[in-house]
């Protein structure tokens, strides 16, 4: 918590700076997006109201959350965590109640990484490049451009 005269202390200054560098890699998927046909998938939901701050904690690589570009042909998935192995998105599944469509290509926002990836009628599958760390891992971002 702040100091009663509305300053913060470094902890939090080092969290608003952490989130900061992230925001300026992965801008895209929140800046100027619209809400997608879901808002996100996975075991962990967001308790609104007072004295529910503890539900943030829960989450983890398996939540997912959905922004969209205005024109809809690219979705945004982020991860919420790093993931550890291979990331299983259900909405992007060709068969799934979503209707994605074709995925054209993956990418992980701010990286010129390749990623391996297949979108099955299941899932979507993206495996990130172990070689590859973040210096903010609050997320993954990756950019799903549909055909």
């Amino acid at each position: 918590p702040g100091l009663p005269d509305g300053t913060i202390d470094a902890k939090e200054i080092a969290i608003v700076d952490r989130i900061t560098d992230w925001m300026q890699v992965n801008g895209e998927a929140i800046y100027e997006t619209r809400p997608w046909k879901v808002y996100g998938e996975g075991p962990n939901v967001i308790k609104a109201g007072s004295f529910q701050g503890n539900s943030v904690s829960a989450l983890g690589e398996k939540d997912v959350r959905f922004t969209r570009n205005k024109a809809g042909n690219v979705v945004y998935a982020m991860v919420l965590g790093w993931p550890s192995g291979e990331i299983a998105i259900e909405s992007l599944g060709t068969s799934n109640a979503t209707n994605p469509g074709k995925i054209r290509n993956v990418e992980l926002i701010g990286t010129g990484e390749r990623l391996r990836w297949r979108q099955g009628s299941d899932a979507l599958r993206v495996t990130l490049p172990t070689q590859y760390k973040p210096t903010v891992d609050f997320a993954a971002a990756l950019k799903v451009s549909l055909s």
